[in-house]
């Protein structure tokens, strides 16, 4: 079994950054450094400077390469497990880059992957607020919806490794165009990303709207999103009190599908949630009934993640640690 001194390696690959780390399966961070640009930059070059910055982090956190046994990849998705790549995403400027085999090859040691959703409920699980539960659901609510599934305590992957895309599963055909080419889903309705681009056709030809005028819009649509919308709702704004409300009752057909389908002790709810508080969260259970079974509701939770910002440096490493947790070599 593994020893809880043995270093971990662990990296997170994020659009405006990627946080490379070296931690413990305590979840103790012992050393982290960051690449700035992450994945808007060409993967080419990426690459050996993140590679490099993996070297240099190892040592910092006074270990070689060979004391680690394994190196964890969280990634943006859509993935692919057996053949070690990210595939082609509307949210990234990398698609089809063999990372996990580079990674490896540059490190002399092995190299494991999963999506950012994955990796995200795998830290909670084994470090937060997941601690014991065998059936959670992680939903990732930024600039757009993923999901992170553990049933009957086991990470479900899918053979491609993106099981758990609850953000697009399709709410209505006649929807918005999402990012992924559907209509109508769940993250076309409720992302941030689709949120900002609604709110800028609603109210970019009304310049004299509550929400245009708020001092960190200044008339500028392209500054719409979440945080604006909600200020302009606490300032009664009619039209975007409307929005929110439809918001709300797309979020509720949302978890309710989730809930249905998984039946989770635990829904772990992400950004989205964490600054909206109950203004969000109040009406969106209101509507729950609607679209979940009472024994589902009964059976659930509700929580936000408690590793906060930490779930970015140790989500690498909590790949890396599930991979051990399947191969016999580690218990949470």
């Amino acid at each position: 079994m593994l020893d809880t001194r043995t270093p971990i390696l662990g990296i997170d690959v994020g659009g405006t950054k990627i946080a490379v780390c070296v931690g413990d399966s305590q979840g103790n961070i012992l050393a982290s450094e960051r690449v700035h640009g992450g994945a808007q930059r060409p993967y080419n070059d990426v690459i050996p400077e993140l590679c490099d910055l993996a070297h240099h982090v190892v040592k910092k956190a006074g270990f070689s390469m060979a004391d680690i046994p394994v190196c964890g990849l969280s990634t943006p998705g859509p993935i692919n497990l057996s053949r070690g790549i990210i595939e082609k995403t509307p949210n990234m400027t990398w698609g089809e880059v063999p990372i996990r085999d580079d990674v490896s090859s540059r490190l002399g040691i092995p190299a494991v992957m999963q999506n950012d959703a994955n990796a995200g409920v795998l830290v909670e699980w084994f470090f937060g607020v997941a601690k014991g539960c065998s059936d959670v659901t992680y939903v990732t609510m930024s600039t757009g919806i993923g999901g992170g599934i553990i049933a009957a305590g086991k990470l479900v992957q899918g053979p491609t490794g993106n099981a758990g895309e609850v953000g697009h599963v399709v709410l209505d055909i006649n929807g918005p165009l999402c990012g992924c080419g559907q209509r109508g889903c769940f993250e076309a309705f409720c992302g941030g990303k689709s949120v900002s681009k609604q709110l800028a056709e609603l109210f970019g030809d009304k310049p004299d709207s509550v929400i245009m005028r708020l001092p960190d819009v200044n008339g500028d649509a392209a500054k719409l999103n979440y945080q604006m919308l909600r200020e302009a709702v606490k300032d009664g704004c009619p039209r975007a009190a409307e929005f929110w409300a439809a918001i709300c009752l797309r979020m509720a057909q949302g978890l309710g599908t989730v809930m249905n389908t998984l039946n989770p002790e635990m829904i772990i709810l992400g950004t989205t949630f964490i600054y909206s508080g109950d203004m969000l969260m109040k009406p969106v259970k209101e509507h729950l009934p609607r679209f979940a079974w009472k024994p589902m509701l009964e059976s659930c939770r509700f929580e936000t993640p408690a590793m906060g910002h930490q779930i970015g440096e140790l989500a690498g490493i909590a790949v890396a640690l599930y991979s051990l947790f399947e191969a016999g070599e580690w218990r949470p």
